[in-house]
């Protein structure tokens, strides 16, 4: 019984490329943390207050939480703007990996490179979830203050679709293996 070979380009491509858009949404928005009225929302940098409509950095905001609350350690982590900026940085590395693979995989290259863009993509993916969930993890405010957002699972998904790319595409855009027995075994030498 012969085994059929199925060319998973596309889909390796496809799926990089589609958990690459996911990730660059979650960098960019502000839809990370929103409450039911959706009046404040919460990106990785920055939050939107909509009753005033001013837009302060998370940092600036977790602060004033802090003062206002008396330093109650349930109100406001110090962990949650740092972990903001984390997962901004390692959705923006994942989605750059992603981008990468998905083009090389396009142009049906494999050169020698010291890090494969998807292996750059699946480190970035992993430090993501771990900073991901503890920024969402140590938001500010009270219980049900505010809930998860699109930004929150576009990350969810883009990483989970970013994961099965990258696998996929290491394996199409690997370089090729030197062979080392080449002219090892020439009869004339004996």
């Amino acid at each position: 019984m012969s085994e059929v070979k199925h060319d998973n380009r596309m889909l390796a491509i496809g799926l990089a490329l589609g958990g690459a858009a996911c990730l660059i949404y979650a960098a960019l928005s502000r839809h990370w943390l929103v409450d039911a009225r959706v009046e404040t929302m919460f990106g990785l940098r920055d939050n939107v207050v909509c009753g005033t409509c001013a837009t302060t950095s998370n940092a600036t905001f977790v602060d004033a939480i802090k003062q206002m609350s008396g330093n109650a350690p349930d109100m406001a982590s110090s962990a949650f703007a740092p972990m903001g900026w984390v997962t901004m940085i390692t959705c923006s590395l994942a989605a750059l990996g992603l981008l990468v693979a998905g083009a090389l995989g396009l142009a049906k290259k494999r050169p020698m490179l010291p890090i494969s863009p998807s292996t750059v993509a699946l480190l970035a993916i992993m430090a993501g979830l771990v900073s991901g969930c503890v920024f969402v993890a140590t938001k500010p405010g009270g219980v049900g203050y505010v809930g998860v957002g699109l930004g929150f699972w576009l990350f969810g998904i883009g990483s989970v679709a970013g994961i099965a790319g990258a696998q996929l595409l290491a394996k199409i855009n690997r370089a090729p293996d030197p062979d080392l027995m080449d002219g090892a075994m020439n009869p004339d030498d004996f």
